[in-house]
């Protein structure tokens, strides 16, 4: 999230952050994997009681350049969860914890909530801070009227069967329809506890639920945008397509790129074998509520939160993914490249693929 070039027209009072030097930063997400399933035995969809103020596949951090003009020229990195953080955003923004100062309170307030989304897409930003009644200068959300109103319709569409049945059998009328409904967007609302609860939930976790359900039903929309790409980069690494047209040339390093295109095939794989784990363990639940069994729907709700990051992972690093291969393939259709350009694809390729902590030069 460029908030160097997001801000730029945006007078400062009416600026995201209060501290003027957030606003010549850019944020950014990591993955945070670690070396839970290093060996293949670790579970990326751990309970979530695992997570709670702990480990979560995805993590925040700020990009802080030496010049705001050239970005690209160096800055420092502050990771919002890490030992030093506190230290360094006082060192770097005078922000500290403590009694509000300034309106700087709120700035600290806002990047933790920017912290509690997987990623930084727009749509979520924006229902995340509106769930919070946050205001922010809209010319922040890079999202138009339409796309969020027909993203808010697919959600409505996605859980209203799930919330007519639940009330099927309390004589629910319309108006308590469109009260749960509502709920979704305002999980303060009491609906929201009450729907939780049916299933066994604390009523606290409400707003935890629905921002995962959202959510959920967001990167469903958005898959269908990225998937065609993915598969046909995976389809594309698997063949002999992406063997260099130069390959001839640079034979002594012939063993290590092809190597290098199985590893990162295998990752783009694990991927997307997690994406379709995630959405089929929804439709089954679904399915079964709608059938009338509501157990399966109850303990996918129960697991929701880390399922949630989960994807949101794997679903920012295939768009990542479609938009280098986008860019590197613009004048290349035939989607014949030389070595040097191989070698740098499948690099960044890495980058955006592999669940080890922030590599170097990611940036």
């Amino acid at each position: 999230m460029n908030l160097i070039a997001i801000t730029r027209e945006i007078p400062e009072e009416q600026r995201m952050f209060k501290a003027q030097g957030l606003n010549n930063c850019i944020l950014f997400k990591y993955p945070n994997f670690d070396d839970r399933d290093d060996d293949g035995g670790g579970d990326p969809m751990a309970e979530d009681e695992d997570m709670e103020g702990g480990e979560r596949p995805v993590e925040t951090g700020i990009y802080v350049p030496h010049n705001a003009r050239a970005p690209e020229a160096g800055g420092l990195a502050i990771y919002l969860r890490g030992r030093n953080s506190a230290a360094l955003l006082e060192e770097q923004f005078g922000l500290k914890h403590g009694p509000q100062e300034n309106g700087i309170i709120g700035d600290l307030k806002m990047l933790s909530m920017i912290d509690d989304v997987p990623s930084l897409d727009a749509f979520l930003l924006k229902t995340c801070f509106e769930a919070e009644k946050v205001n922010i200068d809209a010319r922040h959300w890079l999202i138009s009227n339409e796309e969020d109103h027909q993203l808010r319709r697919l959600i409505r569409a996605r859980i209203e069967p799930i919330v007519r049945k639940a009330l099927s059998g309390s004589q629910g009328s319309a108006g308590s329809v469109e009260r749960f409904l509502e709920a979704i967007w305002n999980p303060n609302l009491e609906e929201a506890g009450l729907f939780v609860s049916a299933f066994g939930i604390e009523r606290s976790e409400a707003d935890t639920i629905f921002s995962a359900w959202k959510g959920t039903t967001f990167y469903e929309y958005q898959l269908r945008r990225i998937a065609p790409r993915a598969r046909t980069i995976l389809t594309w690494l698997k063949s002999r397509e992406c063997i260099p047209v130069d390959i001839r040339m640079h034979k002594p390093y012939e063993t290590q790129l092809l190597m290098h295109i199985e590893r990162v095939g295998k990752l783009l794989e694990t991927t997307l074998l997690d994406i379709r784990t995630i959405l089929s363990d929804y439709e089954t639940a679904f399915s079964s509520f709608m059938n009338g069994q509501p157990e399966p729907f109850r303990d996918y709700l129960r697991s929701i939160r880390s399922r949630y990051w989960l994807l949101g992972y794997c679903v920012s690093a295939l768009t990542s993914v479609a938009h280098l291969d986008a860019r590197c393939m613009k004048n290349t259709p035939s989607r014949k490249l030389y070595f040097e350009g191989m070698q740098k694809l499948l690099r960044q390729f890495d980058v955006a693929l592999d669940r080890r902590r922030e590599q170097k030069g990611s940036l």
